[in-house]
């Protein structure tokens, strides 16, 4: 094995640190850890700034976030606006904080009255969400099949991840349960696994009450309206 590789999304060489390949603010100290060398120093802080911190303020994860109180790498806890108030994550699963948005609504709660709230269940950043689960299963690969991580068969998927151009387009599959996303007993279960469906090399990213599929090659076609049961399963398409 070389002491150094070159990154997957941009050929240079000499990066040995260590990443993670799901962000600390999804997936908190369960995140999974990359192979050193595999994205480059400046390729991971680009994803960070660019694309990861949008994409976890998007439906599923914003929602994931909030109810298992996943905190950000700065210890900070999301927070989101509902139509009662700004609600924000306490650190403990299923349990969040309110604040009323006005002394009505704030006595209607302290009564008992009032007791459930609504979380918009709609993807904002299509775009930064496709991106990063292409980014996250292609550093999947590139941890156990560096040379399939880095062949033609995937330059396309490497391209949208990193560089999209006007007009590219991708998309996944988002499956959601949000009954289990509650489960406090499950927040070690969190698994990445690149398989091959129909030929095609495809990853699929599984945590508590969410689980996404995104292909790795551009070839795959997306499943048919109607043809996946909804709500739970929704195709996302995301173009530049």
């Amino acid at each position: 094995m070389p002491p150094h590789l070159s990154c997957i999304f941009c050929h240079s060489s000499g990066s040995s640190s260590v990443a993670h390949i799901v962000p600390e603010s999804l997936g908190g100290k369960y995140s999974p850890i990359g192979r050193p060398g595999v994205t480059c120093d400046r390729c991971n802080q680009y994803f960070g700034q660019k694309v990861e911190s949008k994409a976890v303020q998007s439906f599923p994860f914003s929602g994931y976030r909030l109810l298992q109180g996943v905190p950000s790498k700065k210890r900070r806890f999301i927070r989101m606006d509902t139509k009662l108030g700004e609600v924000e994550a306490s650190g403990a699963s299923g349990i969040i904080h309110l604040e009323p948005r006005n002394n009505q609504l704030r006595n209607l709660v302290e009564r008992g009255r009032v007791c459930q709230f609504h979380l918009i269940a709609e993807v904002s950043e299509s775009l930064a969400v496709v991106r990063m689960l292409l980014k996250i299963g292609l550093e999947q690969l590139g941890k156990h099949f560096y040379d399939v991580a880095v062949s033609d068969r995937v330059g396309e998927a490497r391209a949208f991840a990193r560089r999209p151009g006007r007009g590219d387009n991708w998309w996944c599959i988002l499956c959601t349960e949000p009954s289990e996303i509650l489960d406090t007993t499950a927040k070690d279960q969190f698994t990445i696994e690149i398989t091959e469906h129909e030929g095609v090399l495809v990853s699929v990213m599984r945590l508590p009450g969410v689980t996404t599929i995104v292909p790795l090659e551009k070839r795959a076609l997306a499943p048919t309206p109607g043809s996946l049961p909804e709500p739970h399963y929704r195709v996302i398409r995301a173009t530049c």
